[in-house]
């Protein structure tokens, strides 16, 4: 974010990546502020007790929200590459910042407000343990989670098939253009001696993109690979939740729920943090800059 901050905001691809990494700190510092119940409760166990679970509500949904907002940006910047491998010089002049901008706040608002209405099913209550001698909390389904049968929850349910489906048919059909313009773009771009008097003359694909806007593409094309292989497991979750009801938290199959849960959300976690060392092996000006604000120092 510093680095992005520090580029400047002239460029769309800037404010696209900006986005997607303030939801992936916001994804982060959640789910390392609801874990630290585990050094809380080795200093005081009734404390970790009261932090894991009085958070529990919030803390345990935040970072799936924002990774499905994180996840919307992804496939915004997919479109937005291939229409710009596709149609350079018309979309150069259609896609500005200003426009993503206001995309990305949208996308934020519609994505995140309408997963939302889910962090108040759940209650937390407060029940006497003998063990500790003291009232520790739980959290338990509120009057919302039965509310019309159910309809909150399902509502989460199938928005976490819709979104998915969505975004994973329309990175995978972006990319697979993108790929396909690429290469286009790599056999055009090649001396031509027959033209201008022997002199050497780019093709018309080269012309159109630059050098910098096909490694910038590249780039983007393996942020959206990364989003595809973390965002297909939490698919298959919502869709098994789907086929069977008794797949999820506090049913008959909550354990499991749980542990394929968790599993995701390291996917997720690795998904969030990797994107910097993307941007590190492949983008000459991220790196330059980020070394301009943190100088590397030898030993």
């Amino acid at each position: 974010m510093i680095v992005f901050i520090r580029q400047g905001f002239r460029d769309s691809v800037n404010v696209s990546l900006f986005s997607i990494a303030v939801w992936d700190q916001i994804k982060c510092l959640a789910g390392v502020v609801y874990r630290l119940h585990g050094p809380i409760g080795l200093v005081d166990p009734v404390s970790g007790i009261f932090w894991k679970w009085a958070t529990w509500p919030v803390l345990i949904y935040l970072p799936i929200f924002a990774g499905y907002v994180s996840y919307g940006m992804a496939t915004y910047v997919s479109i937005e590459r291939c229409l710009s491998v596709s149609w350079p010089l018309k979309i150069r002049f259609l896609v500005n910042p200003r426009l993503t901008t206001g995309f990305m706040v949208g996308l934020s608002i519609i994505i995140f407000g309408s997963f939302s209405p889910v962090i108040f099913v759940y209650e937390v209550e407060y029940t006497f343990n003998s063990h500790y001698n003291t009232s520790i909390p739980r959290v338990a389904a509120g009057n919302l989670y039965f509310a019309r049968d159910g309809f909150i929850l399902k509502m989460y349910k199938y928005l976490g098939i819709i979104y998915p489906a969505i975004f994973c048919t329309v990175m995978t059909v972006c990319s697979v253009i993108i790929i396909l313009r690429l290469r286009r773009s790599s056999a055009n771009f090649r001396p031509d001696r027959r033209k201008n008097g022997g002199r050497e003359t780019a093709g018309a694909a080269s012309v159109n993109m630059t050098p910098r806007e096909v490694k910038v593409t590249r780039m983007l094309l393996v942020v959206i690979f990364v989003y595809l292989m973390d965002f297909f497991p939490r698919l298959c979750i919502y869709v098994a939740s789907l086929i069977e009801p008794e797949f999820f938290v506090y049913r008959r199959l909550h354990n499991l729920m749980q542990i394929t849960s968790n599993t995701v959300w390291v996917l997720d976690f690795l998904n969030a943090s990797i994107n910097f060392f993307i941007f590190m092996n492949m983008s000459t000006n991220f790196k330059t800059t980020f070394y301009e604000i943190f100088p590397a120092r030898s030993g």
